[in-house]
């Protein structure tokens, strides 16, 4: 990867632009290929469910939705210009099959209606919500009551040394987290989580954690 200092590389990953954007989005796709994997292999969509993902980056991981149910609808938002452009070109298949629809927005606001979802996936996004209590309450005006809201995550105790982790970005280990999502009213269904041996964004090869976060909308 092109120079970038650690300050830099985390802004860049809270909200990717310019082409050094885009080369930390391809390195950001080898470094969540585990988290992805183990989010989606919990997920059981079911035909013709509305799903939404928050925060899509470069969105290759998109397809993958689909290999789990291809009649499902995705929307997915993200609020990185440029991520949606090349998630826009990269996925113009499903676009142009009505499966997908792509907004560039804020997930703090976003333009859905009340209860527009049945499942709701975010992945490696929370450490960046400014206010995460506002933020736990659009998503759960987004969701369908009972709807599935699941927090893909790498928890606190394997992110506080890596130094792009230092400025931009908010750690939560597993108590943390349940705790405010509880305070919001989601009911937990389970946590689970899975050690792995990845390449960070910045190169480096470390024992990381990922965690699965899978909770209830409140009824």
């Amino acid at each position: 990867m092109s120079e970038i200092n650690p300050v830099e590389l985390g802004r860049q990953l809270k909200k990717p632009s310019g082409d050094i954007g885009l080369e930390v989005a391809e390195n950001m796709n080898v470094s969540n290929a585990s988290i992805y994997n183990f989010i989606l292999q919990h997920l059981n969509l079911e035909n013709d469910i509305n799903t939404l993902e928050i925060g899509f980056g470069n969105g290759r991981f998109i397809p993958k939705y689909f290999e789990i149910n291809p009649r499902i609808h995705l929307s997915a938002i993200d609020f990185s210009d440029i991520m949606c452009s090349e998630a826009a070109s990269i996925n113009q298949d499903l676009i142009q099959a009505n499966k997908l629809s792509i907004k560039c927005e804020d997930s703090m606001s976003m333009s859905f209606a009340n209860e527009s979802f049945d499942v709701i996936v975010t992945i490696n996004t929370v450490y960046f919500w400014e206010e995460i209590e506002l933020q736990l309450e659009e998503i759960k005006r987004v969701t369908k009551k009972g709807g599935l809201f699941v927090i893909g995550y790498r928890p606190k105790s394997v992110m506080k040394d890596l130094p792009f982790a230092q400025e931009v970005f908010k750690l939560y280990d597993s108590e943390d987290l349940q705790s405010i999502v509880k305070q919001q009213g989601f009911i937990i269904i389970k946590e689970e989580h899975q050690t792995t041996i990845r390449k960070s964004v910045d190169g480096s090869e470390i024992q990381s954690t990922d965690s699965c976060l899978m909770l209830h909308a409140p009824y």
